[in-house]
């Protein structure tokens, strides 16, 4: 019974938003607006305007007010006819195309005449939206069909808006994914809605299924908006529209084909004498739309299905080093095969009950398995693991025209995905000194699911003026976890390479049965799930006033509430033993963290049309925007909850170590010739040296502060030019922080809180991590765009980007990894040292692209991107821990005051007391965060298509499309940063290593797409 004044405030609380007279944006739409006046300008009341759908036929009518304006809002994306009527005055038809997210003005000046006599206008539908607000751009049907795109992933047209980037991926389940990077952030606060519904990660971020390209409409994305409408994002807004059915039978059938030899040979398989790996892949499919009931019903689908028989060339010298040791179970190869094999699908039903309501059904599915995408060039066969993926998305949307002023939306959303990652083999973990390894990959297996059920309500009233706005957005996810594993198998590392144990008989007398050369082991056991106990619930309210003071200045005025139920993991953390460790020791960490109450954002936009021309706008805005919190963050926490604990069960290193239940010490341990150890079973407590895991009891959700300035010209009909200064304050981003370092003034390694945990009687912990919101974040930037549509047969698309994205330095031996997640302090005493505050991996200080299509003569089209970034910075560590402070710390590095450009004066390990020594003389200083940066970014693709008609409407399309054209091999940041390596300083791999979607090397592509 208790529940029940919950259900009810609740119920209520709807009742009382859809009884408000105001409209929500419905995210999957646009708006027609106009004015309609008489040859002396004057405003005509009372005049007819009617939008009438030519796919569907549907249509909606207005009459104008007593400013003369009338206005639609809630339409689908498409073309319309919009016919203006009044006695007295002859009629007035005109064409507009909409795009989603649209404000397009149609005005119309009457001219005294017969109704019976038409003025057709032909001219397009103004180039500048002079109400919007927002940052961002619609990427239009035909840039969808037209551009090249190397995964057919939609997404990749996202870095043609300006501040966007292509990024690395972030998370294995991520790696064919487009990383968007928008305004030096690294993807994970992407918010991407497919028809409205949420399309979110809740375990890492970014998005979580790709549509087929077929069945895209178009998407719109903006990289700073102001209206109140969308929450649960301090990033980019991305969303997809589905295509829809017609009065018209309408299709495709598609395939696009490639070779090896078609591509070229990757620079590093080319400096270690390997030849170009195999490759094939063909991508096929179609679509077909139409009417089941002509004006009243339509249907569309679409499917595509990829087979890629691709694979990773192996290190030369892996290759040769595995090679030696087949007989102790390794499975070397050349060429790791990495197959994959997907089928995408979509479709939607739409019905119209009539001009005044409309529903629609979509559906959506990504279901796909690979092999050995974990692979990382040093292992072998025994290394692979397989990838499995399902994901769902749908949407049922009712739309209703209430009255003329009154128009109301009701979405129901589901999505579910489920990521396995696992081995077939399950054996030892065998590393050697140059790091070759084989066996089970240390990374296998780990499983990510969630399952959401989202309702969302709109409605909205035009007021005169006023075009009023609010919603709910509800969002229920029972079901988000996963489990993940490390050392899931014993490993065993080799102090050396097996050239030299097999090639140097006096060090080694008996192979690798020689006592010493074994040097490590280590094994994980325990409960590896993270499940979120009671699931997730998401709540958003919003209201919104769109003002049009005057015909030339339009005012967005809104507040946005957001409200999360249990993604902190509270009701999993009491049952932490770190929490519980950090209660017995009395510690004032050791209160539970509560999600946010209080997350208001409040927006302001505006827009002012500086001549009332429509040719010359200024815009600009602010707002506040929340983030939901990711469950990796206390994904460790919740483990620590299960009943048995998952860590690592024993982990030795020292000469002296005794190899777990066999009485002989690990300097004296034969490989082959003693018992293996024996692995303990799981434990309901933290082992001794734990890493205790904490969330701070002030955790927050992360935040931004956004505002922006602008101007837009419409240098004539089809082009214009926009200039826009933005800026982004992430606040309450992540930072994890080391409670527990190593004293370095120790002789013994003690650590702060050790006599605590003593003292308590319990396992006295190693490190201990405390997640906490204080970090912070900064970008400034300035965009320049030129946009023309097509007009004498050709378009174009530049922009240019200057700008500047600063945050907190890491802890990380990854030079590429960004400062807003998992960030750890390099020195944990000193959670603010000015030196690690720099330039994020992310920063190009200068970018551009550029893109567009030629109609060329007989049937050609010319379809280029053009994309260049300057270098992005990266991190530099001297590879041990320098400061004495504990395992896992290796930054900063130490350079000479008197020769700071000498990064190799302590490189050597044996020299960490000498650099510590300088350091307090103050004779040395240590080098600040990502102070080098790599090569600068240049990609071109292309594509040429050769159309040829067959009839009025079908047409064959025959192409060949060429990513990276000229073959430039791009390393970006991605350079060894550790000083004691051999290697330091040099090209370590590609710009976005593990990401797909950027090419390597020159790859070519054959296709052809049939439509009718």
């Amino acid at each position: 019974m208790k529940s029940l004044p919950r259900i009810s405030l609740f119920a209520l609380l709807i009742v009382l938003l859809s009884a408000v007279h105001v409209f929500g944006q419905a995210t999957a739409s646009g708006t027609i607006e106009g004015t309609v006046t008489d040859n002396s300008q004057a405003v005509v009341v009372g005049a007819q305007a009617v939008a009438v759908n030519k796919g569907t036929g549907a249509s909606r009518s207005a009459t104008t007010d007593g400013t003369g304006s009338y206005r639609f809002e809630l339409l689908p994306a498409g073309s319309y006819v919009v016919t203006v009527t009044k006695s007295g005055f002859a009629k007035q038809v005109q064409n507009v195309e909409l795009v989603v997210g649209q404000t397009a003005s149609v005005n119309a000046q009457l001219k005294p005449g017969a109704a019976s006599e038409v003025v057709e206008v032909s001219a397009e539908a103004a180039i500048i939206d002079t109400t919007k607000t927002s940052v961002g751009q619609n990427i239009t049907p035909s840039e969808v069909q037209d551009l090249p795109l190397l995964s057919r992933d939609v997404a990749n047209l996202a870095y043609l808006v300006p501040g966007v980037k292509a990024a690395d991926s972030y998370d294995p389940t991520k790696n064919r994914y487009a990383i968007i990077s928008v305004n030096g952030q690294d993807g994970r606060n992407i918010n991407v809605t497919v028809n409205g519904v949420d399309n979110k990660d809740n375990t890492v971020g970014g998005p979580v299924m790709q549509l087929p390209l077929e069945a895209v409409q178009e998407f719109s994305i903006s990289t700073q908006r102001f209206s109140a409408a969308n929450g649960r994002s301090e990033g980019a807004a991305i969303n997809m529209i589905t295509k829809t059915g017609t009065n018209n039978f309408h299709g495709s059938a598609f395939g696009f084909f490639r070779d090896e030899a078609l591509n070229a040979i990757d620079t590093f398989s080319a400096q270690g004498g390997g030849e170009k790996p195999p490759y094939s892949r063909q991508f096929f499919g179609g679509s077909v739309g139409g009417p089941f009931i002509k004006n009243k019903m339509f249907g569309f689908f679409a499917f595509e299905r990829q087979r890629e028989h691709t694979s990773k060339p192996e290190s030369p010298t892996a290759f040769q080093e595995l090679s030696l040791v087949t007989d102790l179970g390794a499975q070397p190869a050349a060429n790791i095969p990495t197959p994959f094999f997907e089928n995408r699908y979509n479709g939607r039903l739409d019905y119209r009950f009539s001009d005044r309501e409309t529903a629609y059904i979509s559906y959506s599915s990504q279901a796909n398995n690979s092999e050995n995408d974990q692979s990382d060039g040093q292992g072998d066969l025994t290394g692979g693991n397989f990838t499995l993926n399902h994901l769902q998305v749908a949407n049922f949307t009712l739309n209703s025209v209430l009255t003329n002023s009154l128009v109301n939306s009701f979405t129901f959303g589901f999505q579910y995905w489920n990521n396995l990652i696992d081995s077939h083999t399950s054996a030892p973990y065998i590393t050697f000194a140059g790091g070759e390894w084989f066996g089970t990959n240390v990374n296998v297996p780990q499983q990510s699911y969630q399952r959401k059920f989202q309702f969302r309500d709109d409605i909205t009233k035009t007021y005169g003026k006023h075009t009023l706005k609010a919603g709910v957005d509800y969002i229920q996810t029972p079901t988000l976890g996963g489990f993940f594993e490390f050392n899931s198998t014993l490993e065993i590392d080799f102090g050396s390479d097996p050239s030299k144990i097999l090639g140097d008989t006096t060090t080694y007398p008996d192979g690798f049965a020689t006592p010493g050369l074994v040097t490590g082991m280590t094994v994980a056991e325990g409960e590896p799930h993270f499940n979120m106990p009671g699931g997730v619930k998401q709540l958003g309210l919003y209201f919104q006033d769109d003002w049009k003071v005057t015909n030339r200045l339009t005012l967005n005025l809104g507040l946005r509430w957001d409200k999360d139920f249990n993604l902190v993991g509270a009701s999993a953390i009491a049952n932490s033993r770190s929490f519980q460790e950090m209660q017995a020791i009395g510690s004032p960490l050791a209160r539970l963290a509560h999600d946010d109450n209080k997350d208001f954002s409040p927006r302001i936009g505006f827009a002012y049309d500086l001549t009332g021309s429509g040719k010359h706008v200024v815009r600009g805005g602010y707002g506040l925007y929340y983030d939901n919190i990711f469950e990796n963050i206390p994904l460790f926490l919740i483990q620590q909850a299960n009943p048995t604990v998952f860590q690592t069960a024993f982990s030795i290193s020292a000469k002296t170590d005794e190899v777990p239940n066999t009485g002989i010490a690990l300097q004296n341990w034969r490989f082959g010739v003693d018992p293996l150890p024996t692995i303990p079973p799981p434990s309901s407590e933290l082992n001794p040296g734990s890493t205790g895991r904490l969330m701070a009891p002030e955790y927050r959700n992360p935040l931004s502060e956004q505002f922006n300035v602008g101007y837009q010209w419409a240098v004539n009909n089809n082009s214009t030019i926009e200039v826009d200064y933005v800026h982004v304050l992430g606040l309450h981003e992540n930072k994890t922080v080391n409670v527990n370092p190593v004293d370095p003034n120790s002789s013994t390694g003690a650590r702060p809180l050790d006599d605590d945990f003593a003292a308590a009687g319990v396992p006295v912990l190693g490190s201990v991590r405390v997640e906490e919101s204080v970090n912070r974040s900064r970008y400034d930037g300035v965009n320049f765009s030129f946009r023309r549509r097509m007009t004498r047969h050709f378009t174009l698309n530049a922009n240019y980007t200057v700008s500047r994205a600063m945050g907190w330095g890491i802890q990380s031996g990854n030079p590429l990894v960004g400062s807003g997640f998992r960030n750890y302090p390099h020195d944990p005493r000193n959670l603010w040292d000015p030196r690690d505050f720099g330039p994020t991996p992310n920063d190009e200080r200068h970018h551009v692209t550029v893109s567009g299509m030629v109609e060329l003569p007989w049937g050609f089209d010319f379809a280029p991107i053009l994309q260049f970034g300057t270098a992005r910075p990266y991190d530099l560590n001297e590879g041990y821990d320098v400061l004495g402070i504990g395992s896992g710390y290796s930054r900063p590095l130490i350079v000479n005051n008197n020769d700071p450009k000498n990064l190799l004066a302590y490189a050597d390990s044996a020299l960490a007391q000498d650099a510590l020594d300088c350091l307090a003389a103050a004779q040395c200083h240590q080098a600040g965060y990502d102070t080098v940066r790599g090569r600068a970014f240049f990609q071109l693709d292309t594509r040429i298509a050769k159309n040829i008609r067959l009839g009025e409407h079908r047409n064959l399309q025959l192409m060949f499309q060429a990513f990276n054209l000229t073959n430039k091999t791009n390393y970006g940041n991605n350079f060894v940063n550790t000083a004691n390596s051999a290697k330091f300083l040099t090209p370590a791999g590609y710009i976005n290593p593990t990401s797909s979607s950027t090419p390597r090397a020159f790859v070519g592509e054959f296709g052809a797409r049939f439509t009718f």
